[in-house]
């Protein structure tokens, strides 16, 4: 049998509409960015012009990820929308796509929350050509991860967001930008090179040199092989999720980028932690991973303690967001390490849920810090009375991100407690103790923000603006209809939990 023969994954499918959507939710953003280098920008006008394309692409990526969704809601097969392409045949690797009701969803939050990223950066004036241009690039790395069935292929995929995300933080952070970036750089950059070791062992213990997650998913590799390739996989995701003690690089980024780019960093960067985890993990090393779920369950409820406690000693406004998000996604990893349908399903849902309520927290930690002035809680006070909207929107954020019932977060950790306790009794309770805590802390933030005793300010702060409402009221609306109608997700999600557990079986 030759090369050829072995990988079927190298015919190439018909090009048909479906599979064009797919291929264009990755590189349309790529496009767009590169159509916006040839905009002039000397003059507001056509600043204005350069700025209104990149909503524009957006918003086309968006318009994709719906009518995708769709559609997908009626696919019975693992993947939706594949397509496989002929690519790199001499080393195994080919374009090969498809979305299941594990990707989709997630893909769907990526495609709303860039379109947000884009609409909160509109107030931007200098180099905002640039600006864009990386945050378009980046979103075709978040989109082609969540989208590929090559290894080399996400691997690629997964690079190609470290240098936009670096000089997104580098060129358009805080006063402490360049420490920050530097730092997600070194670290983003070493926990790649264990997601490609992991990948060149697989390839090369397989008897078939091929990249292609499918073929690979087959092979009998020794049990200790498969679970060092299981650690080195699930490290290189873990501090991307971020898991403690991986989480500072996250801390300080959240901290000193700017707004929209601390959007997308919690609101979705992040997801690709628990998604890799979920998907390769989960989905093809199940019997490793599982050798290796004690020590997960362990860093899981540390990283939900210590995110707690760390906000609740918290004083920079910006940071205790990312120390949220941080909780949330020890919830994703105890879910992992259960390896309970129910607890994956809620993990998936969580994900989705607290991108949404992420997105929120990050745009309005930012409106109150432009108007107090300060980034310290502490120095905070009284807000309500100058920023009524403001107030109203943050305290929906916060109950959501506690898990108050009727809004998003709520369904997925619910699942999360419930799926994860009968295997992990304690650390399911540990966890529980983890959430309320940080409900505490967002509870106490509220009060210091919004109704403490009021500081000296020179003149009358002004209320959310017309965008920054917009912005909102779109995520809350999101926020409340996710919790109130989970259905919308958990029917594909559930059938595609179902089918990767027992792929990850064997």
């Amino acid at each position: 049998m030759t090369l050829l023969e072995a990988i079927p994954t190298t015919t190439a499918t018909p090009i048909t509409l479906p599979t064009l959507l797919l291929s264009a939710m990755i590189w349309v953003p790529a496009l767009g960015a590169i159509g916006l280098l040839f905009f002039p920008t000397r003059t507001e006008v056509q600043r204005e012009r350069a700025r209104s394309f990149a909503i524009g692409t957006a918003a086309l990526v968006l318009a994709f990820g719906v009518f995708m969704w769709y559609g997908f809601r009626d696919q019975s097969g693992t993947f939706a929308y594949e397509e496989t392409r002929s690519w790199l045949r001499g080393v195994g690797s080919s374009y090969h796509l498809g979305v299941d009701g594990v990707s989709m969803p997630l893909l769907l939050l990526s495609s709303i929350l860039f379109v947000v990223a884009v609409l909160a950066s509109s107030r931007l004036r200098e180099q905002a050509k640039e600006y864009f241009t990386l945050l378009l690039l980046l979103e075709t790395g978040v989109n082609g991860v969540f989208a590929s069935l090559d290894y080399l292929l996400f691997f690629l995929f997964w690079q190609l967001q470290a240098v936009p995300m670096f000089l997104l933080i580098a060129r358009f952070g805080g006063p402490r930008r360049l420490s920050a970036a530097w730092k997600f750089l070194a670290v983003d950059l070493a926990a790649s090179a264990l997601l490609l070791l992991a990948i060149l062992i697989l390839y090369f213990k397989a008897p078939v040199r091929t990249f292609d997650i499918s073929t690979l998913h087959d092979l009998a590799v020794p049990a200790a092989t498969a679970t060092l390739i299981s650690w080195l996989f699930f490290i290189a995701f873990a501090v991307r999720l971020p898991a403690f003690p991986f989480h500072t690089w996250f801390i300080d980024a959240q901290g000193e980028a700017s707004a929209p780019t601390a959007l997308i960093l919690g609101g979705i960067l992040v997801k690709l932690g628990g998604y890799g985890i979920i998907r390769v993990n989960l989905g093809e090393f199940q019997d490793a991973f599982h050798r290796i779920s004690g020590a997960v369950v362990v860093i899981a409820i540390v990283t939900v303690l210590w995110s707690a406690i760390a906000a609740l000693a918290q004083d920079d406004l910006r940071r205790l967001v990312g120390y949220v998000v941080m909780s949330h996604m020890g919830l994703v990893l105890l879910a992992a390490a259960s390896a309970a349908p129910v607890a994956i399903n809620g993990a998936v849902l969580l994900m989705v849920a607290d991108g949404l309520t992420a997105a929120l927290l990050v745009l309005m930690a930012a409106a109150i810090v432009e108007r107090a002035g300060t980034t310290s809680i502490r120095a905070m006070g009284g807000m309500a009375a100058h920023m009524g909207r403001g107030a109203l929107f943050w305290i929906l954020a916060a109950l959501a991100a506690i898990g108050f019932p009727g809004l998003a977060s709520f369904i997925g950790q619910f699942m999360i407690v419930v799926g994860a306790y009968p295997s992990q009794r304690i650390a399911t309770w540990v966890a529980v103790l983890g959430i309320l805590v940080l409900a505490g802390v967002m509870i106490l933030t509220v009060q210091r923000i919004f109704f403490g005793a009021t500081p000296e300010r020179p003149g009358r702060l002004r209320d959310l603006g017309t965008l920054e409402l917009f912005n909102a009221a779109a995520l809350t609306t999101f926020i409340v209809l996710l919790g109130v109608l989970p259905a919308i997700l958990m029917d594909s999600i559930n059938f595609s939990v179902l089918s990767l557990l027992s792929r990850g079986s064997g």
